[in-house]
């Protein structure tokens, strides 16, 4: 799903100011720079999502951490 992710991204990348008009034009056309904000949006939720549906299981693995409480003295300005 990554590479997917970074397949639609690329064109964003790639975009220099040494590139012609017919060049610019035909990127322009192939992908919409709002497409891919909101894909990218998307995809976070959907991996936020994930990771909280699977939080248990993820716990006994030792990837998440626990319910620990923090120390007062951390969370003060």
């Amino acid at each position: 799903m990554l590479y997917a992710l970074l397949a639609l991204m690329a064109p964003l990348w790639s975009r220099s100011p040494e590139q012609t008009a017919a060049q610019r034009e035909a990127a322009d056309s192939s992908v919409s720079r709002l497409l891919v904000f909101a894909a990218t949006a998307l995809f976070v939720i959907l991996c936020i999502l994930i990771v909280d549906l699977h939080r248990d299981e993820l716990q006994a693995l030792g990837l998440v951490g626990g319910a620990e409480r923090i120390d007062a003295n951390f969370m003060s300005p």
